[in-house]
This record gives structure tokens, sequence and C-alpha cells, in this order.
């Protein structure tokens, strides 16, 4: 969901096609509106299992990594509200939103290390 929906966001910078434009600015907030919901049910889950397995909650850093990216995430969200009035915004959400799904590739990592050392 976030490579395609970072995909979209560059198609809505780059793209000369209108009609392409038009598209992914219709699917790019709602795709990457789902991958928010499922990453935070993702956490929910992940907090929960360690709660009951009497783990700390923070210790790994899948756990760190995830906290950070869906704060970034939360503040991305925030940017596009903005742009009307700072049009400099806009590379900022994008600068960031590439660095929030490095970060996440790095947590994908992360969880692959951590679930195979069970």
């Amino acid at each position: 969901m976030g490579g395609y929906g970072t995909y979209l966001g560059f198609r809505i910078r780059f793209s000369d096609d209108v009609e392409e434009k038009a598209k992914a600015k219709d699917l790019h907030p709602k795709l990457l509106g789902g991958m928010f919901f499922f990453f935070a049910l993702g956490a929910t889950g992940g907090i929960t299992s360690l709660l009951t397995s009497d783990k700390p909650i923070f210790e790994s850093p899948h756990a760190v990594t995830g906290f950070i990216g869906l704060a970034l995430l939360t503040v991305q969200t925030i940017l596009p509200a903005l742009f009307e009035g700072n049009p400099g915004l806009r590379n900022v959400h994008g600068i960031l939103g590439s660095g929030i799904m490095t970060l996440f590739l790095v947590h994908a990592a992360l969880g692959l290390q951590l679930g195979l050392s069970y």
C-alpha cells in the first residue's frame, strides 16, 4: 500500500497527464489513509501481544521504528491541509513521505528478524 501510495504521490507532482494526476489525487490519500489504519491495527496487536507475554513494550527496535513511523505519518497527514498557505510544504511532504517509506522498509526487516528469532 505504501509503495504504490508513494508512487501516486510522485505522479501527482511530476505527471503532465491531467487525467492521471486527477486519479492519483483521488487515490493517494485514500490508499495511505488505509495504510495508516492497518499499521495502527498492527501496532495495537503487537502491543497487546507483548503485554500478554509480560514483555516490555518498547524494547525491540521493531516497536520503536513502528511508533516513530506512526507518529511521522500523523504529521504527514496534517501537512496537506497547510499546502494552500505555504506551497513549500509540498516539498516537505514529499521528502518526509519518502523518508517514512524508507523507515517502514527498515521496520519490515526488523519485524522479519524479530519473527525469525522465536
